[in-house]
């Protein structure tokens, strides 16, 4: 799964821009070189150190349907419920590099945190390598309502709807009423403009730390989804 995801992730990337913008993380570059540079800091990202298990085959299936099932988790029916959603369990490095080695697009050593990013028709196609289900996004209710996750082409802002989607006529979820239903619960529940941009994925590990007080240390690592969800529902 090692090689074939590497293959598969820079199979899949879009060709760059004039301006040498990465496509994945938005960052531009003054020149192409710049833009190969970081290419080639990224490709270290992905190499796992020495104390790190690629696990066996069936280990990492069984933990893909893990992941999908707290993902559809968070793909509610109620329609106050649409906006950011948060995924976070814990999950060892070895599994992480396990699934994500290839998408790795951002290490910060100071904190110890990996970050992978994911947008448009391109990042779905990946996601649906990596949790080896095309259905992981979304989720199927009665009277042809179902809740999915956004996933938007920077390029042109449009939203990228599944086949499935455009062969039906839907009535999507209207955000100002989601917004409406937002302030009906107080002020107490008005959050800060999010740092996460809708239409995007984000998947981060971090290790956490605990320091007790005789000194002794705890370590678990944990990894973090973050998405936006919307509703749609088949008008036949």
């Amino acid at each position: 799964m090692e090689s074939s995801s590497s293959d598969l992730s820079s199979s899949t990337q879009p060709p760059s821009l004039p301006n040498f913008l990465c496509k994945v993380c938005l960052r531009s570059f003054h020149s192409e070189r710049g833009l190969l540079l970081h290419r080639k800091t990224i490709s270290k990202y992905n190499r796992p150190t020495e104390h790190i298990d690629m696990l066996p085959s069936q280990t990492i299936k069984e933990f893909q349907e893990i992941f999908v099932y707290y993902i559809h988790k968070k793909l509610s029916k109620n329609h106050t419920k649409a906006g950011r959603q948060t995924v976070s369990f814990p999950c060892t490095k070895s599994q992480f590099f396990s699934i994500f080695r290839g998408f790795i697009h951002s290490f910060q050593a100071k904190r110890g945190i990996y970050k992978c990013f994911f947008q448009g028709s391109w990042g779905k196609k990946q996601l649906n390598y990596i949790f080896n289900d095309e259905q992981w996004s979304i989720k199927h209710y009665d009277q042809g309502q179902k809740t999915y996750i956004v996933l938007l082409d920077q390029s042109n802002g449009s939203r990228n709807f599944s086949s499935e989607h455009n062969r039906v006529k839907t009535s999507e979820t209207n955000p100002l009423v989601v917004l409406a239903n937002q302030r009906a619960f107080g002020k107490k529940n008005i959050k800060r403009k999010s740092r996460y941009k809708r239409g995007e994925v984000i998947i981060e590990w971090r290790e956490r730390k605990d320091h007790e007080i005789n000194d002794n240390f705890c370590y678990a690592g944990h990894i973090t989804m973050n998405f936006y969800i919307s509703q749609i529902r088949s008008l036949n």
